[in-house]
């Protein structure tokens, strides 16, 4: 019996960490013998560093290309376990780090990566047995910091939430003239260091919608989000024409809630996922690094409004109106994006990696 550490940030029932852990999950049921191993997600209590009991650990999706996690993979690899990545990312770099990296101009990543912890990440990389990183402007930033001939190692793969299952055609709800709006907390640790003023202009956007004939659902993808939503809701004061839904769902349920929408506005990455797979075009608050490495995964950085910008109202409506204009055009580039990664993302299974 092969034992695999599945590490990811899983445990604290935040949807989008969880469905990443449930698609790694039902992928290996697909592809590997279940006789044959045993999977050990990270869930709190797990113990990460004892890395002898484990035959291979796997760096699974989300923003978890930091240092800490660096050190366990490099920790794995001394102990003569095989390490992969699948489909991690890079956040936390400051906007104008990420305004200069996009024009081609970053040249150092000291804010994020100290010498000690490049050296980590060089050996990971040049020892892992899979190297597969969600978006290019992760693998631009590895390239920063260990130049280009050590890149070439590096898979674009796509975020796994590609994997999401799309719904029984049955299940999906009529469409309404009605955009879901995803709202919840950083804990101020956003683009623009003002969630308070995102709210602000996310209010008077939903005004807008509604005064527009659109009416509103919000909705939350984790509990800690839920008491904000429930403000969002009181600010906008037009109960007639809000739903507020406090109920947190599974991935698919919420799929087949959202399937109704027209469009969606979503603070937290894998909402948007959630989104496009009910069929959905999607709207990303930029509030970190990681959205615009996505965005940029799936040729869709059009669709994301930094909440940084001092007129984050005007730029949310003109994306609502890019959807009513070119919504099909739109769900037609998400579907080229996941028919491209969808093999890549599943390489790690079919190609014997884990087995």
């Amino acid at each position: 019996m092969k034992k695999l550490l599945y590490i990811g940030w899983i445990g604290f029932n935040n949807l989008g960490d969880e469905l990443l852990w449930h698609i790694f999950r039902d992928k290996c049921k697909e592809y590997l013998n279940e006789d044959q191993i045993e999977i050990i997600p990270s869930v709190p209590g797990t113990d990460m560093k004892n890395v002898e009991q484990y035959d291979a650990v796997i760096l699974g999706g989300g923003s978890l290309l930091l240092p800490g996690y660096l050190q366990i993979l490099q920790n794995a690899l001394h102990k003569g376990k095989s390490v992969m990545i699948w489909g991690s990312g890079i956040d936390w770099i400051e906007k104008k780090n990420l305004d200069l990296l996009m024009n081609d101009q970053l040249l150092s990543m000291e804010q994020n990566f100290k010498q000690k912890d490049i050296e980590v990440l060089d050996e990971v990389i040049e020892k892992a047995l899979f190297v597969g990183v969600r978006g290019p402007l992760t693998k631009k930033a590895i390239e920063i910091m260990l130049g280009s001939e050590k890149v070439n190692k590096i898979q674009i793969i796509g975020d796994p939430g590609l994997l999401l299952e799309e719904p029984d055609p049955n299940k999906l709800q009529t469409k309404e003239k009605l955009i879901g709006i995803n709202w919840g907390t950083t804990f101020n640790r956003l683009y623009g260091g003002n969630e308070s003023l995102v709210e602000k202009q996310l209010v008077e956007a939903a005004k807008k919608l509604i005064e527009s004939g659109y009416k509103i659902m919000i909705y939350s993808v984790w509990g800690d989000d839920r008491p904000h939503c429930e403000r969002l809701f009181e600010k906008i004061n037009v109960p007639e024409s809000v739903i507020l839904d406090k109920n947190l769902y599974t991935e698919q349920q919420l799929i087949e809630k959202l399937s109704k929408c027209t469009a969606t506005i979503n603070f937290k990455l894998h909402a948007n996922y959630l989104s496009f797979a009910a069929n959905v075009p999607a709207i990303a608050l930029g509030y970190r690094f990681k959205i615009f490495d996505n965005a940029a995964s799936l040729g869709l950085e059009q669709l994301v409004v930094s909440t940084d910008s001092q007129q984050l109202t005007k730029e949310i409506l003109e994306r609502i109106e890019i959807i009513e204009n070119s919504g099909e055009e739109i769900l037609e580039q998400y579907q080229s994006s996941k028919k491209k990664y969808q093999p890549l993302l599943e390489s790690l299974f079919t190609k014997n990696f884990l087995a």
